[in-house]
């Protein structure tokens, strides 16, 4: 079995174990500190597009791809 350090024994000093420690702390804090401008929005929410017809999907996926899934008899499973 190799000889494997606990991750407080694999940096030299626990100084520089405090020092890694508060940059990682500073950098979490950047990002969760962020302010967003007062011009900004919200993200959106809510739905991005319009449903599509059937002809527009078929187009999409191609006519083979949709009347085998259209025509599928095989039954969903109960756990999907």
């Amino acid at each position: 079995m190799a000889d494997e350090k606990k991750p407080e024994e694999t940096y030299t000093s626990r100084a520089e174990r405090e020092r890694i420690g508060r940059e990682t702390n500073a950098g979490f804090a950047r990002v969760e500190r962020a302010e967003r401008e007062d011009s900004s929005t919200d993200i959106p929410t809510g739905p991005i597009g319009r449903k599509l017809t059937e002809d527009e999907i078929r187009q999409r996926v191609g006519q083979g791809n949709f009347d085998s899934a259209k025509d599928d008899n095989q039954t969903n499973s109960i756990n999907s």
